[in-house]
């Protein structure tokens, strides 16, 4: 029974660190852009952004997934936003804050 609960003990020490790592490869992004839509209901915003040069992204519009649900409360279409993102593939970035600026 004691040496179980060791093994059992190890996996889940093990699994920690590797859950850990994983996470740790995942890079955080920042992008600058004009909100063209809002779909609360999909958990998804459209912005005309600025180039990311980190990922060789060009100025385009892009839609994003967005990562929880008070995300999107109170941005508008049109609104000037700061979006900070991370992006496991080119075609699967989600966003996890969106911050309105004057510029």
């Amino acid at each position: 029974m004691k040496a179980s609960l060791t093994r059992i003990a190890a996996v889940a020490a093990f699994s920690l660190v590797a859950v850990s790592a994983a996470q740790a490869d995942i890079n955080t992004y920042r992008a600058h852009g004009t909100v063209q839509q809002v779909d609360i209901n999909n958990h998804k915003i459209t912005l005309s952004q600025d180039a990311v040069t980190e990922l060789g992204w060009p100025v385009r519009t892009i839609t994003y997934n967005v990562d929880g649900d008070n995300i999107l409360a109170g941005i508008k279409a049109g609104q000037k936003v700061d979006a900070t993102f991370t992006a496991e593939s080119a075609y699967q970035p989600s966003v996890h804050f969106v911050t309105p600026t004057a510029y």
